[in-house]
C-alpha cells in the first residue's frame, strides 16, 4: 500500500515583532511530482579485499658462543652463507605465495557470498512487487518509478556480475599460477633432500672407515709399545752385564802380572766386551727407530680422531639439513592438500569460535647456527 505525501516548510519572521507578542510564520506546500523517489540501498553484506597479514613470526636467532676452549676445523663458511641466504629467500617466497593463495581463496569466496546476497534481494524484491501488484491500479506513477529503478538496477547488477566474472576468472588464474609455482619449489626441496641424504650416507661410510683404521692403528701401537718395552728390558741387563765384565776386566788388569793364564782370560773378557758394546749400541739404535715410529703413529691416531669428530659434526649439519627440509616438504604437503581440498585458509579457522590453537612453538637447532626453523601450530577444531 501507498500514499500520498507533501512537504511542507515553515519560516518564522522575527525582524518585526508585532504589538500582540504573536509572531508570524510562514507555510509553504511543496508537490511529490517534482521529486525522484530515493532509491533504498541494497540490503545483504559488503565485503571487501584485505590483505591476511602473514601469521608466521620472525624467530629470534639464538646467541652464539664467541669464545670456545676447542680445537676447530675451518669449513667452508661462505658456501654456508649461501646456502642459508638461499633457503630463507626460499622460505620468504614460499610464505608470500601462500598468503597470495590465502587471499584469492578469500576473494573467491566473499565474491560468491556477495552473488549469492544480490539474487536473494532481487528474489524478495520481485517476491514483494507481486504481493503489491493487486494496487496496480491505484499507484501507476509509483508502479513506473519503480520499474524503471528495477531496469537500472538489473543494468547495474549485470555490470557488477560481469566484473565479478572477470575478478573470479583473474584469480583463479593466479590461484594456478601459485599452486603451480608451489609445486616446483616443492620439487626442489625434495630434490635437494635426496641429495643431503646421499651425502649423509656417503660421510657416514667413510667415518666407519676412519674409525676401523684408527682401531687397527690403535692395536700397532700396543704391539710396538710390548716390542720395545722388551727392548728396554734386555738393553738393561746388558747394560748390567757389561758392567760386571768391565769390574772383572780391571780386576783381572790389576792381576796381569800373575799369570799367561789371566792375560788369555782378559783378551777373552775384552772381546766379550766389544760385542756387548756393539749388541747395545744395535738396540739403542732399534730403540730410538721404535720410538719415532710409536710418536708418528701417535700423530696420525690425534689426526684420524680429528678427521672423526670433524666428519661427525658434518654428518650431524647433514641431519639437520636433511630434517629441516624434510619439514619444509611435510609443511608443503599440508598446505597444498588443505589448499586443494577448497577448505577455509588458517585465519577463517582462528576467527571461528569452535577453533583452538592447541600448541605453537618454534623449531630450535641442536647446534648453534642462524638458519630459521619452520614455526609449528597445531589447531584444534571441534565439531
Amino acid at each position: 500500500m501507498s500514499s500520498t505525501r507533501s512537504l511542507c516548510t515553515f519560516s518564522d519572521f522575527r525582524a518585526g515583532e508585532r504589538a500582540d507578542g504573536c509572531r508570524r510564520l510562514r507555510l509553504t506546500l511543496h508537490d511529490q511530482i517534482h521529486y525522484q523517489p530515493t532509491v533504498g540501498k541494497p540490503i545483504g553484506r559488503a565485503f571487501a579485499l584485505v590483505q591476511p597479514t602473514s601469521e608466521k613470526q620472525p624467530l629470534k636467532d639464538e646467541p652464539t658462543k664467541v669464545e670456545e676452549k676447542v680445537e676447530v676445523i675451518k669449513v667452508y663458511l661462505q658456501a654456508q652463507k649461501k646456502e642459508q641466504d638461499r633457503s630463507q629467500q626460499s622460505l620468504k617466497m614460499l610464505s608470500d605465495e601462500v598468503s597470495q593463495i590465502k587471499e584469492v581463496r578469500y576473494c573467491l569466496k566473499s565474491l560468491r557470498e556477495q552473488m549469492a546476497a544480490k539474487s536473494n534481494h532481487r528474489t524478495e524484491h520481485k517476491m514483494q512487487l507481486t504481493q503489491t501488484g493487486v494496487n496496480r491500479g491505484h499507484c501507476a506513477l509509483t508502479s513506473l518509478s519503480k520499474q524503471d529503478n528495477e531496469d537500472k538496477q538489473e543494468i547495474v547488477d549485470e555490470q557488477e556480475r560481469d566484473k565479478m566474472r572477470e575478478v573470479s576468472k583473474r584469480l583463479y588464474s593466479q590461484l594456478q599460477e601459485a599452486e603451480k609455482r608451489h609445486q616446483e619449489e616443492k620439487d626442489k626441496l625434495q630434490a635437494e633432500a635426496g641429495q643431503y641424504k646421499r651425502q649423509l650416507s656417503e660421510q657416514s661410510d667413510q667415518l666407519k672407515e676412519a674409525q676401523v683404521n684408527a682401531q687397527q692403528q690403535d692395536q700397532h701401537i700396543r704391539e710396538l709399545q710390548r716390542l720395545m718395552g722388551g727392548m728396554e728390558q734386555e738393553s738393561s741387563s746388558l747394560r748390567e752385564e757389561l758392567m760386571t765384565r768391565e769390574s772383572e776386566l780391571l780386576r783381572l788388569r790389576e792381576l796381569k802380572e800373575e799369570g799367561q793364564a789371566d792375560r788369555e782370560r782378559l783378551e777373552d773378557l775384552e772381546k766379550e766386551n766389544a760385542i756387548l758394546k756393539e749388541k747395545i749400541h744395535h738396540l739403542d739404535d732399534m730403540l730410538k727407530s721404535q720410538q719415532r715410529k710409536l710418536r708418528q703413529m701417535i700423530e696420525q691416531l690425534q689426526n684420524s680422531r680429528m678427521v672423526i669428530q670433524e666428519r661427525d659434526r658434518v654428518i650431524k649439519e647433514l641431519e639437520e639439513k636433511v630434517a629441516f627440509l624434510e619439514a619444509e616438504n611435510t609443511e608443503l604437503r599440508d598446505q597444498m592438500d588443505y589448499f586443494l581440498n577448497g577448505q577455509r585458509p588458517n585465519s577463517g579457522l582462528l576467527s571461528d569460535s569452535n577453533a583452538q590453537i592447541v600448541y605453537s612453538k618454534p623449531l630450535k637447532p641442536s647446534t648453534l647456527s642462524n638458519k630459521n626453523l619452520p614455526y609449528i601450530k597445531v589447531i584444534e577444531i571441534k565439531s
